[in-house]
């Protein structure tokens, strides 16, 4: 009988051992079901108008068209502003109009009001795969990822802002280097305050080189979308 009290003493004691890992795993399984290779870091601001609903309606909607326009880059990233153009009642009906579809998880940056208008800063994870499917069954996906051979020469600046150690720059413009083989040449032309300003000479365009950046895997660090342009990358560097 005296065997009894240990042996529950035994387990009760184990419980609370393994409790902490029981919620860590819990807490973070949710970001490892939704990790994958085809998953891309965008950074965008979505705005609403503060109207007689108050604060939390309009903060909604401004997280609502954060995504919408997160949604909106990786389509521009498969297809020409032309083609978008052309098609948009039906990109709008199958992949705009359910842009929380394609989010994996998101964390805000920054918000507030300032004239009437919720303004919030959001860093999403999204599929590109899903949305590059949806492209797909539409009809309208183009070969603009990746440039075919002979493609126009072009220089593209990246900025890459958020850098906290040399060591992750480094590798990031070795991966420019070496690991794209339509990357020509990549000239620094300036590094301060944890920005470094790039000139990539490439075949193809901005956004495939983005796409390509976004979708690859560093060791400490991940690199999120915070703005394109035909000739202009804005990338922020996220340490892990």
């Amino acid at each position: 009988m005296g065997s009894v009290p240990v042996w529950r003493n035994f387990l009760r004691s184990s419980f609370y051992y393994a409790l902490p890992a029981i919620l860590l795993f819990f807490v973070f399984y949710p970001l490892c079901a939704y990790s994958s290779p085809d998953t891309i870091g965008i950074e965008t601001e979505g705005t609403c108008l503060v109207s007689g609903g108050g604060r939390a309606p309009a903060r909604d909607s401004a997280i609502d068209d954060s995504m919408r326009k997160a949604v909106e880059r990786i389509v521009c990233m498969f297809i020409s502003e032309d083609v978008v153009e052309e098609n948009f009642d039906a990109i709008n009906d199958n992949i705009y109009s359910k842009s929380q579809d394609y989010i994996q998880d998101y964390r805000i940056l920054r918000e507030g009001v300032e004239n009437d208008l919720y303004n919030v800063r959001v860093r999403v994870s999204l599929s590109v795969g899903d949305i590059k499917d949806d492209l797909e069954m539409l009809g309208v996906l183009t070969d603009e990822w990746h440039p075919e051979e002979g493609a126009t020469a072009v220089i593209v600046k990246v900025v890459v802002s958020g850098i906290e150690k040399y060591s992750h720059f480094r590798m990031l413009r070795e991966t420019l280097e070496t690991d794209m083989k339509w990357v020509d040449t990549v000239h620094l032309r300036r590094m301060e305050s944890g920005v470094a300003v790039m000139d990539v000479d490439m075949q193809g365009n901005a956004a495939g080189l983005a796409n390509e950046l976004a979708l690859k895997e560093f060791k400490g660090f991940s690199l999120s979308i915070t703005d394109i342009n035909p000739g202009v990358i804005e990338l922020n560097m996220v340490k892990e």
